[in-house]
């Protein structure tokens, strides 16, 4: 392991082992249920003093479910009340992950919360509304899933939120890259989805979390185009994952061309292990410094932690 503290900046988290194990749909490559009391046994072990949970909750995966209990034989208005109330339904699941996330981040400080938005959900007045309220409860980012949720990064939905973001300097972390949990056929998360975002909101504070995995050359066309984008490594340097995507000495090449001062240590607990994947980064063939901002400072300095 190495010899500094390490920050953690991809987790998530679940009340029970038994909705992690849900949540991780067979994918996970441990035996992690996502709880806390796991997570804070595992950053004790591997010398993490933060870890930034990157909660969400599955809206698009629980709209079709909900959509599928329908009687097949609902009048157009029927079905429209039967729509509305899934909505709301959903919404107040939501909120209510939200402020399980910063609750968890109350009483274990170590424990950042970032909470999740939906546009397909929530008007733009009401995740303004979310937002502010959970800024209240100690929130310090946002979490957007494109992929999962099912929408482009520069859907205007969430200008409203892109806009209070910049003012507020507040980071938003996305999922960037190819997703295995669901339906993909938009490649909403494709790299190349960014630029338009980018363009049209040059000081908004991003992670793009996994750096593209399998697109990740073009994450590296993002990163020589936008120089203020960050980037988190979960999944793409993977030391839980028994055939990786990168070799050491690709991952190494790789960091050094995205930039190591632009690149942060995220391990996607409870899917990897953050153990196994801060080792991984720790043995890699970098400078004690690249390391170090790697596993740390990056992190650190991006978030003010």
């Amino acid at each position: 392991m190495p010899d500094f503290p390490v920050i953690d900046v991809h987790v998530h988290t679940y009340p029970s082992r038994e909705i992690g194990r849900q949540a991780m749909m067979g994918a996970g490559r441990t035996d992690y249920g996502g709880t806390v009391e796991e997570l804070l046994a595992a950053m004790e072990r591997a010398g993490i003093r933060a870890a930034v949970q990157v909660n969400m909750t599955p809206i698009a995966d629980m709209r079709d479910a909900a959509r599928a209990r329908l009687p097949p034989d609902l009048t157009p208005a029927e079905r429209d009340e039967a729509e509305a109330r899934i909505a709301q339904e959903l919404k107040g699941r939501l909120r209510r992950r939200n402020r399980w996330t910063c609750q968890v981040a109350r009483e274990h400080p170590q424990m950042v919360a970032f909470i999740g938005l939906d546009p397909t959900v929530m008007t733009g007045e009401e995740m303004l509304a979310e937002m502010e309220e959970c800024l209240g409860l100690g929130a310090r980012g946002l979490k957007l899933h494109p992929a999962s949720q099912r929408f482009y990064p520069a859907d205007e939905r969430l200008f409203p939120v892109y806009r209070r973001a910049e003012e507020l300097g507040l980071p938003i972390t996305f999922h960037c890259g190819p997703f295995a949990l669901g339906p993909d056929e938009g490649g909403y998360a494709h790299p190349r989805h960014f630029a338009p975002l980018l363009r049209r909101f040059p000081r908004l504070r991003v992670i793009l979390a996994h750096a593209g995995l399998a697109a990740y050359r073009d994450a590296l066309a993002l990163a020589e185009e936008f120089p203020l984008a960050m980037f988190d490594c979960c999944g793409l340097i993977s030391g839980t994952d028994p055939h990786p995507l990168l070799s050491d000495e690709e991952a190494a090449a790789f960091l050094r061309a995205i930039g190591s001062q632009r690149i942060m240590f995220g391990s996607d607990y409870p899917w990897s292990d953050p153990v196994l994947d801060a080792e991984r980064i720790a043995r890699l063939p970098l400078s004690a410094e690249e390391k170090r901002a790697v596993l740390h400072d990056n992190a650190a300095r991006f978030l003010g932690l």
